[in-house]
């Protein structure tokens, strides 16, 4: 399984974690900083990368014109305050495919352990 991660920042060690344990431990993880230049640019990148399964860093307007289009895709959720090294913990996985499913959940955000929720196809 090929997974995309379209974002500047690297992937956090809790984020590589929820990929490994939603899409399996030898799934290939490729950073794209990809900057999405009008509104359906990420609908077209995910249509463009049908065959693995995109996480995105995006604006509303874009995650808003992906999800409309019924399409496939990931994002993530941070604990909102800081942790004493100036990170922040991830709180939660969502995938959308038609509706907004909570797929990973920690609730300690001085912890980068959390665990999926649903079985996710891999």
């Amino acid at each position: 399984m090929r997974v995309f991660w379209t974002s500047r920042h690297d992937l956090s060690p809790a984020q590589v974690s929820a990929i490994r344990t939603l899409h399996g431990e030898d799934a290939e993880v490729v950073k794209d900083p990809v900057v999405f230049s009008n509104t359906d640019g990420l609908a077209d990148y995910i249509r463009n990368h049908s065959d693995s399964f995109v996480y995105a860093v995006a604006g509303a307007a874009h995650y808003i014109s992906a999800a409309l289009a019924g399409l496939r895709f990931g994002v993530f959720e941070n604990h909102p305050q800081k942790r004493q090294d100036g990170s922040f913990g991830l709180a939660a996985v969502y995938h959308l495919d038609g509706s907004l499913k909570k797929v990973w959940v920690n609730p300690d955000p001085t912890s980068d352990e959390g665990e999926a929720l649903i079985p996710v196809a891999r």
